[in-house]
């Protein structure tokens, strides 16, 4: 068994070389055989990875930012020391597994019993420069010694959109806004202008990005004269100086530029969705109402979404295991992770205790179906997104924090949902009465010269399980899709839908010829042979009878709709949004 040891006598923790001891050392010709290994050198930097910390840059207030329960644990503890003029602490262990979990499946097909462990190491070195805490980690092990709310989750994005050149970024990871939880990754390893990413700026969260920053004034881009990779999301992973004065240095230096320096404007756009402030006194109200929903069956406004640091590992999950406090409930192992999982254990929490148990419980990413190899875990809170408003405010849950749509991308939103909403629409469409369900709405509706196609399912190869092509065809062959909605969520869905419907009749041929031998059955309508959509049409009933306006359409669902108007434009289609009214009052 391979079982790794720490080492103290290399600067902050890094091994030692060593040579191949499987295979003896054959001198070459005229080399002298040395009877000590010649010293290594060291460079002057170290790829680390630093986290900004909400705490006092004090031993006390570095002691407080450590994750006692882990390193309670593992039997891990940490030291005092100095580095140069500043406090710090210095945590590092190793964790060893006796027997890895693929031993048995190996030894069930082989019949060749294996008894193979290994070990994990880490470490971090939290010290306090001037009025500023941070933390340095290294290795697998070494984020996990630092309490997840004692780090700034803004920080290493606070320093790329004020460092990074914007011509030369390598690497972006953004969320698609609502509550679908949607990550993408984009890579160029030659780097390229932002703008070649195609990013949507008002609909997406950049979660990570990584190019190069040239500033002088940090010990990698003195020393090399050249730029310096950076990346930046929850942490900042950079070179930095392994000498104490350098590194105090360096660190300053990353704290006048979060302070200080000015966003890039090419780069600004990441700024525009901030985090709430933990002294924000709307986030009572907005908890409490997120509480209220983890209690239900099926809550509006939350969805599942994968953590950023998570991103790279959940490709290799074999299962992730649940644990919620106060749930009634032990530790549950699912092969996949739904929200259902979640509100399983919620629904049985006290109410006004259920988003307290999220932020306390654990949700951990295992590379084995039983649960037992535990690669990535954050606390259940990170793996929610939700969606709510407050007052004239729209707020999105990310990563366990809140945060507010910024007013320039409101302000942009605003502008292009009235441009939506203005274009006028041959489709007319009766008033909706209160109480009437979709199904019978729709089919009063075809009355009026459309083709009732609502809940009739298209089912192709592509969509094994069918989709609805729409629910109402206009007497123009548009593609009408209907909604009564009292939160953002059913809008998204609808928005999503026509996207999807277009999508398959443009490029399925099975789909068209479907939709085609539906209409003709249904209302004896013949669709041309090559028939393609052209318009689709949104129709939407608000709830209490109110008009669809950029006002009364709920943000998130604004960015659903510019994003699906975008999509369906790109493809040659014309959108127009109807807004269905409630019946006049007599």
């Amino acid at each position: 068994m391979n079982r790794a040891t720490p080492r103290t006598n290399s600067p902050l923790g890094r091994p030692s070389s060593r040579r191949d001891s499987r295979r003896p050392h054959q001198p070459a010709l005229f080399e002298a055989t040395p009877t000590e290994p010649p010293p290594r050198e060291l460079s002057s930097t170290y790829p680390t990875t630093v986290y900004r910390l909400r705490t006092t840059p004090t031993y006390d207030g570095l002691t407080a930012a450590l994750h006692h329960r882990y390193l309670r644990e593992q039997g891990f503890t940490a030291q005092r020391r100095t580095v140069g003029d500043s406090p710090a602490l210095l945590v590092y262990g190793v964790v060893a597994r006796q027997r890895a979990d693929w031993c048995d499946p190996l030894a069930s097909l082989t019949g060749e019993e294996m008894e193979l462990g290994y070990s994990t190491g880490g470490s971090a070195l939290l010290l306090g420069v001037d009025a500023q805490a941070y933390a340095l980690t290294y290795g697998t092990l070494g984020r996990f010694m630092i309490a997840e709310d004692a780090m700034d989750p803004t920080f290493g994005i606070d320093f790329a959109v004020r460092a990074l050149v914007p011509e030369d970024i390598r690497q972006i990871r953004r969320r698609v806004m609502g509550t679908r939880g949607r990550v993408d990754r984009s890579l160029v390893p030659g780097g390229t202008h932002i703008r070649m990413y195609g990013i949507d700026k008002w609909g997406e969260i950049v979660g990570q990005i990584s190019g190069r920053t040239d500033n002088p004034r940090l010990t990698e881009c003195r020393r090399t004269r050249r730029a310096m990779r950076v990346t930046g999301s929850d942490s900042l992973q950079l070179r930095l100086a392994v000498a104490p004065a350098g590194l105090r240095a360096d660190l300053r230096e990353v704290t006048r530029v979060c302070r200080q320096a000015s966003p890039l404007a090419d780069l600004e756009f990441i700024t525009q969705i901030r985090p709430v402030r933990s002294t924000d006194s709307r986030l009572a109200t907005l908890n409490d109402e997120l509480d209220r929903q983890l209690g239900q069956d099926v809550p509006a406004d939350v969805g599942v979404a994968v953590p950023g640091h998570a991103v790279e590992v959940v490709g290799q999950a074999g299962s992730y295991t649940i644990r919620i406090p106060r749930s009634g409930r032990r530790r549950s192992v699912s092969p996949d992770l739904e929200l259902a999982d979640l509100l399983a254990h919620t629904r049985g929490v006290p109410p006004g205790r259920r988003w307290e148990s999220m932020r306390t419980g654990q949700i951990t990413v295992c590379a084995d179906a039983t649960g037992q190899d535990e690669i990535a875990t954050a606390p259940a809170s990170h793996w929610l997104t939700a969606q709510l408003s407050h007052r004239t405010s729209q707020l999105m849950l990310h990563e366990g924090r809140w945060y507010e749509i910024g007013d320039q991308h409101r302000r942009f939103l605003r502008d292009e949902i009235d441009q939506i909403l203005a274009r006028p629409s041959g489709v007319v469409l009766p008033a909706w009465p209160p109480g009437e369900d979709e199904q019978t709405y729709n089919r009063r509706s075809a009355g009026t010269g459309m083709v009732l196609l609502d809940r009739k399912l298209l089912r192709t190869g592509q969509h094994p399980r069918g989709i609805e092509g729409c629910d109402l065809l206009g007497p123009d062959d548009e593609l009408v899709h209907v909604k009564r909605a009292d939160t953002s969520a059913p809008l998204s869905h609808l928005f999503a839908q026509g996207a999807v419907s277009v999508d398959a009749l443009l490029y399925d041929k099975e789909a068209r010829r479907a939709l085609i031998e539906m209409v003709a059955q249904q209302s004896g309508r013949r669709l041309a042979p090559g028939f393609r959509p052209r318009k689709v049409v949104y129709a939407i009933a608000l709830g209490s009878g109110r008009p669809v306006t950029s006002t009364t359409l709920f943000t998130f669902a604004q960015v659903a709709l510019y994003r699906a108007v975008k999509s369906l434009r790109a493809e040659g289609v014309e959108v127009e949004v109807v807004g269905i009214n409630a019946p006049e009052s007599t």
